[in-house]
Formats: structure tokens, C-alpha cells, sequence
């Protein structure tokens, strides 16, 4: 396959898009990826599919949504089904090693209980569960090659629930030198598979899977000083009081020991994510060199998102959870593609699962029927790219049982919460979701236009909700 193009696939993990420099964050330093980005094509509008990591991680391996392969939760979840494909589903790294590609995976996977990289296609070292590699024999072994004997951390800093005891922990100092923290791990690893994919006489295709910025922020004394927190201004809604709004909200709040976060505490939280995000652009660099020495930079597409945002403080929330804001929902992307533009920016909606047939045109492979996903080669040239006319969106419940659908279309978001208060909000005029419109006389047109568009979703893709749901006012 002389001529064929390599293929890069970046992926950070619950990374907010208002967090990354080339999409106009003016608080995160983010050099190297800025760089690629803007040799490529930067898609302004791009949102996850799922909102936690199993769910929107096996879409963006099949090209379809959670309700058709199955993987409806993250398999930590403790409930007692949908965390495994359902028979006959197929994954795009199958077919890229099915057309001619050496096929990698490195770093984090989080799909299924037991399902591997191997059995998706992939070479590279399987991390169960969310497997953050502490602990794990190949991170061991790393640490162990550069003189270090084991993973420590402190200056950790953790939330408190009301009666006074420890919570999660949120933020810590790695001890050590840099080179131990772990996405310096995953680039050692990925030059390793750059060069061993080199020597051969196939094209590659190398996932690239951080860890992070997911919290619990753990990174190195230089990156967790790099930001100072009296710099780091509050989000225009943190001090949402969630009124007329699910109640699950605030108990979510309760959960992370959030409920009395200081905007100092807040700013902290900010400003350590802030630094692990330098932290891995400063991994992406090294990659990115090493192709360069190479010579290989100009012969490999880089795919660049996350599979899906993180609060970080927005409307006084952690993490991921049954909440559908824009903060978990939108994801930073871009591709840079040999041959083909740079410096383009373009609007209309995709989501990240739309990178699966997109690798495998990359790739010169036959794209399958029948996907949801959509190829995004038409929008690295020419004009005439719209996007689709809509998003929707899946949440089957994290860290509790809660089904959740939004749907977001001509400026406005409908969120459909199964058991509780529906959502509705004008993101033109309240881009921070603050006034829920539900209920509203001005709105009734408008949230049955969504219903009805959520129906029909729910009734296509065979979704299990509409056992529960779609007999109530779903059909208002």
C-alpha cells in the first residue's frame, strides 16, 4: 500500500472545548495541538454522541449510536446491563486492519466489561475498566525504564461533604520527574508504535487515548503551578442555583462534596485542569516531533476530539453525570489531512462518532451501510459543507440509574429527562443555560417540535426508553 496515508488519532478524555486554545480559550496554553489544528480543518459545532466515556467511546468504533450496539453505560456503573455490544456489531478497527493497516491502540479504552483492544482489531496493551494506569504492569514497567520505582502523589486536595468528611479527590502533585506523569507515558509508548509501524511495509493506524483531563487532576509540581488561581475568572454560570431545574442536579452536587465550593475552591479546580490540559499538549509535541524526525509528518492524517466535556465547575458540577449542558455535550475537533487545506474553520453540526467512516475513507476502505455516523470528508474541501440539521444526543444514566435525551436544533436545546423536569433553553440568548424554558406559554411550540423530533429518534433506533417514556408526555 505504497502512498497510503498514516493515521493519527488523538483523543483526550472529557475535555471541555471552551478549555482548548484553538477554539479561543484565552486560559490554556495549548501550543502544539493549536498548531495542528490550524494546518487543518477545525469543525466549530462538533458534539458528542454519549456524554460518559463507554457509551460515546463504542460509537465512535461502529459509527452508531448507543441504543443500536449496546454499550449504554460505562461497565463501573453497577447496573446490571448495556455495558457490552450486542452480537454482530462490528468496529473500525476490524476494517482498517481488514484493509491492509497496522492497527494500535494506546492508552485508555473503557468499552465493555471484558471486551479488548484485540478484539476491536487493535494491537496495544488492554487497560480494564476505566483503567487509569497506576497500578497497571505496563505503566510499571515505564516507570521502572526511566529510574523511577513507583507512581506517588501529594499536595492532594479533596472536596468534604457537610458532616465534615473526606470526599473525592479532585487534584494532586505526581512526585517525581515529569517524564513519570502519564501522558508522557502514552507518547513514549506511541513513538515506540510509530517505529515499529515504520520499519514495516503497511500503513499505520495509532490511537492516541489520554487519560485526562478527566478529574482527578494528578500531574507534575511544574504543571499544577503553571496556572495561578487568582487569575482564573468564575464560569458566567457558576453560581447557578439550579432552580426550576431536575432535582438530581443538586444532588449531584451533594455527591462530588461540592455544595460548599468557594469560587477560590473552584478556581483551583480550574486552573489544575488547566495545567494537565498543557500537560498533554505538551505529550501531543513529542509525538509530533518524533514524526517530523521521521519524516513522516506529511504522510499522516491527525483526527483530534475527546469523547466528550467535563463541567469543571460549570454550573457548580463536577465531572459527568444526568445533566446534558453544553459543557459535557460540545467536544473539541479538527483533522489535519495531507493534501488537502488548511486553516479552516466550518460550521454545522457533526458529532464525534462522524470520525469512524471518515478513518476509513482516509483509509481507501469501503464505508458500511447503514451507519449514523456521517463521513467528514466533504468539509476538509470545497464550500458546499452544511453539517446535519440537528444533534441528538443518548444518556442511559452514570452513577445512577437516569434516562436522558437533547436534542439541539436552530439555536434552541430540548432535554428530555425521563423522570424528572424537562429542560428547554434559548442558547442565542442565555449561551450559559440558566432559564429553563419548559412550561413557558412562548415556548410550547417549539419544546413539541423537539418532542416530537425525540420521538421519532427514540422509536428509530429501537431505543429501551420508549418502554417507559414514550406514553406520557413525550407525545404532548
Amino acid at each position: 500500500m505504497a502512498g497510503a496515508t498514516n493515521i493519527l488519532f488523538i483523543q483526550a478524555d472529557q475535555q471541555r472545548r471552551d478549555l482548548t486554545g484553538f477554539h479561543g480559550s484565552g486560559l490554556v496554553q495549548t501550543p502544539n495541538i493549536d498548531r495542528l489544528a490550524a494546518a487543518g480543518t477545525v469543525f466549530e459545532d462538533a458534539y458528542t454522541v454519549s456524554p460518559i466515556c463507554a457509551p460515546a467511546r463504542a460509537s465512535m468504533l461502529t459509527g452508531i449510536y448507543p441504543a443500536r450496539h449496546g454499550v449504554l453505560r460505562n461497565p463501573e456503573s453497577g447496573e446490571p446491563s448495556g455495558m457490552d455490544f450486542v452480537p454482530g456489531v462490528e468496529t473500525f478497527g476490524t476494517m482498517l486492519r481488514g484493509a491492509g493497516y497496522d492497527v494500535y491502540h494506546v492508552g485508555k479504552w473503557h468499552v465493555g466489561r471484558t471486551l479488548t483492544p484485540q478484539d476491536c482489531g487493535f494491537r496495544g496493551v488492554y487497560h480494564p475498566g476505566y483503567g487509569y494506569p497506576g497500578k497497571h504492569p505496563d505503566y510499571l514497567g515505564y516507570l521502572e525504564s526511566i529510574g523511577v520505582e513507583a507512581r506517588r502523589i501529594g499536595d492532594e486536595f479533596h472536596s468534604h461533604y457537610p458532616d465534615g468528611s473526606e470526599g473525592q479527590l479532585l487534584a494532586a502533585v505526581q512526585q517525581g520527574p515529569e517524564e513519570a506523569a502519564v501522558p508522557h507515558y502514552l507518547a513514549a509508548r506511541v513513538i515506540e508504535d510509530i517505529d515499529s509501524a515504520a520499519a514495516g511495509d503497511r500503513p499505520f493506524f495509532i490511537r492516541m487515548d489520554f487519560w485526562g483531563p478527566h478529574a482527578p487532576y494528578v500531574i507534575p509540581e511544574r504543571y499544577m503551578r503553571m496556572y495561578d488561581p487568582a487569575e482564573i475568572p468564575p464560569w458566567p454560570n457558576q453560581d447557578d442555583p439550579l432552580e426550576g431545574k431536575p432535582s438530581i442536579q443538586r444532588l449531584m452536587r451533594g455527591y462530588w462534596g461540592a455544595d460548599g465550593f468557594t469560587r477560590e475552591d473552584w478556581a483551583r479546580i480550574v486552573a489544575a485542569c488547566c495545567g494537565y490540559t498543557t500537560l498533554i499538549d505538551d505529550a501531543v509535541g513529542r509525538v509530533m516531533a518524533h514524526l517530523e524526525d521521521a519524516g513522516l509528518a506529511d504522510s499522516t492524517a491527525v483526527f483530534y476530539t475527546s469523547d466528550h466535556g467535563g463541567m469543571v465547575g460549570g454550573h457548580g458540577l463536577m465531572d459527568k453525570g444526568p445533566y446534558l449542558y453544553q459543557e459535557i455535550c460540545r467536544v473539541p475537533m479538527f483533522i489535519r489531512m495531507p493534501g488537502r487545506p488548511g486553516g479552516r474553520r466550518v460550521g454545522g453540526f457533526v458529532l464525534n462518532m462522524d470520525f469512524m467512516p471518515t478513518f476509513l475513507e482516509t483509509a481507501g476502505a469501503a464505508v458500511p451501510a447503514g451507519l449514523d455516523a456521517r463521513s467528514l470528508m466533504p468539509a476538509l474541501v470545497g464550500d458546499s459543507w452544511r453539517g446535519r440539521d440537528d444533534v441528538y444526543i443518548e444518556f442511559h444514566g452514570h452513577q445512577c440509574p437516569y434516562e436522558t435525551r437533547a436534542l439541539v436544533k436552530g439555536g434552541w436545546k430540548y432535554v428530555f429527562n425521563g423522570p424528572d423536569v424537562d429542560e428547554l433553553y434559548d442558547l442565542e440568548s442565555d449561551p450559559g443555560e440558566l432559564v429553563n424554558l419548559i412550561g413557558s406559554t412562548e415556548a410550547a411550540a417549539r419544546t413539541a417540535e423537539m418532542r416530537k423530533i425525540i420521538l421519532e429518534r427514540i422509536r428509530g433506533l429501537g431505543d429501551p426508553i420508549r418502554r417507559y417514556f414514550v406514553n406520557t408526555r413525550m407525545k404532548g
